[in-house]
C-alpha cells in the first residue's frame, strides 16, 4: 500500500475504528446525540455510515504512517510527539471548522470529536511504530 507495510496500517486502522465505536457508541453516545439533537431511539439509524468510517480511518492512519516514515520515527516517545503535533496543527483545526461554522457552536461536540481524534492518532502512531 503505497510503500507502507499493510499489517501495521490495517491493525492501527482497526484499533482506531473500534476506538471510535466505543467513543461514540458507548462512552459519549448520549452526549454526542444530545449535542446533535438526535433522539436516543434513532441511534441505530447511523449504522450504515460506520462502514464509511473505516475508509476515513484508513486514510488518516495511512497519512500518519507516511509522516512517521518520512521522519524515520523509531521510538514510541517520538511517535507520540509526532502524533500530538500533527493532531494539534491538522486534525484539531479541521474539527474546529464544524464548531465555528455550524449554528450550534457546541463545545461538548468539539471536545468529544477532538479528543477522539487525539487518542486515535496517538494510539495509531504507537501501533505503527511498534509494528514497524
Amino acid at each position: 500500500m503505497f510503500g507502507l507495510k499493510p499489517i501495521p496500517v490495517l491493525a492501527a486502522t482497526l484499533v482506531f475504528w473500534v476506538l471510535g465505536f466505543v467513543w461514540y457508541g458507548v462512552v459519549f453516545m448520549n452526549a454526542w446525540m444530545a449535542g446533535h439533537g438526535i433522539p436516543v431511539d434513532q441511534a441505530g439509524a447511523f449504522d450504515i455510515y460506520m462502514a464509511g468510517g473505516i475508509l476515513i480511518t484508513l486514510l488518516q492512519v495511512m497519512g500518519l504512517a507516511f509522516v512517521l516514515s518520512w521522519r524515520n520515527v523509531s521510538g514510541i516517545h517520538e511517535a507520540v510527539k509526532t502524533a500530538l503535533t500533527l493532531w494539534f496543527f491538522l486534525a484539531l483545526p479541521i474539527i474546529m471548522y464544524a464548531y465555528l461554522y455550524l449554528p450550534a457552536h457546541n463545545s461538548t461536540l468539539l471536545m468529544i470529536d477532538a479528543s477522539h481524534q487525539l487518542v486515535g492518532w496517538v494510539v495509531s502512531a504507537v501501533i505503527l511504530t511498534v509494528m514497524k
